[in-house]
């Protein structure tokens, strides 16, 4: 999971992680804020997050505050 509230940051992140989405390793979800990611990982019931990537300086909700609460 990749939080960023730049949205052009997502096409990088996809880009990077590509093979691996194709290959079936994992898949690759991103959101666009706290809440959204919170959302994201209520939503991921049965499935495990091995891996959440945020941006600490975002409005509303920073990635600290994300940390704290997911």
């Amino acid at each position: 999971l990749v939080v960023d509230d730049e949205r052009d940051m997502e096409a990088l992140f996809r880009q990077q992680f590509r093979r691996d989405v194709r290959a079936g390793r994992f898949d690759l979800e991103f959101a666009v804020s706290g809440p959204h990611a919170l959302g994201l990982i209520t939503a991921a019931r049965g499935r495990d997050i091995i891996l959440l990537l945020s941006d600490i300086n975002m409005p509303g909700m920073t990635g600290l505050e994300l940390l704290e609460r997911a």
